[in-house]
């Protein structure tokens, strides 16, 4: 696709316009943030801070060019004080756990299911996850309908705009309210002038009018740069549910040929972007590699009780294949195996159960959850996590792949070393603070997780050294990476060659 040049002399003119409707939407669902959500709230809000009066918000809506402007000051406050409305909702323990909780806090119903013979309670569990998981993919149905009617607005108007242009002039758009967990914010039609950059942080391939609507602005002169966070459903879809393959390569097909920079968060992802756009053919902007923030809010408050009374190591992720849970499910059988009981410690998975994890819960249910070694916390908020991470031996994080790992860093933030996957950017992300494996070798994983267990030493001497030498960058650094490399002159903006792979950091 060939990019306009608007001539523009001076890009430090320019306004930066960060584009965060997936996570407005991420919140009209009552979610709890992922990732990519903190990454987007953190990121945006550094940039305001940073920029200076040059950085601005937006979301999608009416009118010619498809985005409105946030007031963001009043925007956030909404979205923080949603994520906390969502963080104080209790954990939602409806998963057996395993854990030896006291007999007062199970309800009858659990009671009287562990009395059932574990041929049916497996089953019954199965039946009981797969029909919890399509009520929630009803829910991103709708949300998903509800883009799709805005699409189709926006398409009608603006097609009878372009039909009889001076007939159907674009209208005056007021303030209007959109509601976030009953919060207002305000909109005002985008200002956009020629030089100005659009910058996407989230998880735009979720949108599928999106290609059309950077058309629409690039027409007016305004650059395009999106955040990869990773190239998943096209590197392994048999991790991904179809539509979101789908999906993703329209995305990365259609909108990222149509960027001038495109940043994202590790070397790997930088790689793999390069890699797809020789593939396929497709004249994708060099990646550029920027500094990751940690999202997480705080330490743990030291009085706070702990929510697990035994040793234990601690699995922070969504349940989901890619996770690598059933394999850490098979570890710790091999560790009861081998190893007397008191000196295997209790492993916690905490996260949310995302798609096609059925399969996992069932194991563990038909394993009897290793007769209390293993518990899933589903769902914790910011300060279930913090007492966690604060009483935890070690961490675990043994994903196949990874754009990042942003738990891997939560961890070293909190003083905990990780006994990483050795895979994608997780190196990246721990650095010399981890011991790593394999994910793919049983034995790997097994040599070094027990030797963590049964070598405290081995542990307090990565303590030692993290508290000594990890310092994690701030979106604040963050934030300055993408303003210098907008602001760069010898940067070129309208590049189309195939990429190359370039890093901020090194």
């Amino acid at each position: 696709m060939p990019h306009a040049d608007t001539g523009h002399p001076l890009l430090r003119d320019m306004t930066i316009w960060v584009d965060v409707d997936d996570l407005i939407g991420h919140f009209y669902a009552g979610n709890r943030p992922s990732g990519i959500q903190r990454l987007s709230l953190d990121l945006a809000s550094a940039l305001v801070a940073v920029g200076a009066g040059r950085v601005r918000v937006c979301r999608h809506g009416p009118g010619e060019t498809g985005f409105t402007e946030l007031d963001w000051q009043n925007c956030e406050a909404k979205l923080r004080g949603a994520m906390h409305d969502v963080q104080g909702q209790a954990p939602d323990q409806s998963v057996a756990t395993g854990c030896r909780e006291p007999h007062s806090e199970v309800s009858p119903l659990r009671r009287a299911a562990r009395r059932l013979p574990l041929d049916l309670r497996g089953p019954i569990a199965t039946a009981y996850i797969a029909e919890r998981n399509a009520g929630r993919a009803l829910g991103h149905a709708i949300i998903a309908q509800f883009h799709a009617a805005r699409a189709l607005r926006d398409l009608v108007a603006n097609s009878w705009r372009w039909m009889r242009p001076r007939r159907f002039a674009p209208k005056k758009i007021q303030q209007i309210k959109e509601v976030t967990r009953n919060d207002a914010v305000n909109d005002r039609p985008v200002p956009f002038a020629p030089g100005d950059i659009l910058l996407s942080t989230g998880a735009t391939w979720q949108f599928p009018s999106y290609a059309a609507k950077i058309d629409r602005v690039r027409a007016i002169g305004v650059r395009f740069a999106p955040f990869v966070h990773d190239m998943v459903p096209l590197l392994f879809p048999e991790w991904s549910v179809k539509s979101t393959t789908e999906g993703f390569e329209v995305w990365a097909r259609e909108v990222l040929i149509r960027a001038d920079i495109v940043f994202a968060n590790s070397n790997a992802t930088a790689r793999d972007v390069a890699r797809y756009a020789r593939q396929e053919g497709l004249r994708i902007p060099r990646a550029i590699k920027l500094p990751m923030g940690a999202s997480f809010p705080g330490q743990a408050d030291v009085d706070a009780p702990s929510l697990h009374p035994r040793p234990f190591v601690l699995f922070v992720s969504t349940l989901e294949p890619r996770k690598n849970h059933a394999g850490m499910l098979r570890l710790w059988r091999r560790l009861l195996a081998s190893l007397p009981e008191a000196q295997v410690p209790d492993l916690v998975f905490a996260g949310r159960v995302g798609w096609m994890a059925h399969d996992v819960i069932a194991q563990a249910e038909n394993a009897d959850w290793l007769g209390g070694k293993l518990r899933l916390i589903e769902g914790p908020g910011d300060a279930e996590l913090a007492s966690l991470y604060r009483d935890c031996m070690f961490t675990i994080y043994p994903s196949f792949y990874e754009g990042w790992g942003l738990p891997v860093t939560e961890s070293l933030s909190f003083g905990k070393p990780v006994a990483a996957s050795n895979r994608a950017s997780i190196p990246e992300a721990g650095g010399d603070f981890c011991a790593y494996f394999d994910p793919d070798d049983l034995n790997d994983a097994y040599r070094v997780i027990s030797g963590l267990i049964l070598n405290p030493e081995r542990v307090a001497t990565l303590q030692r050294r993290i508290a000594g030498e990890f310092r994690p960058p701030s979106w604040r650094d963050c934030a300055a990476a993408i303003i210098a490399v907008l602001d760069s002159e010898s940067l070129p903006l309208n590049a189309t060659a195939v990429p190359e792979v370039s890093s901020l950091t090194g």
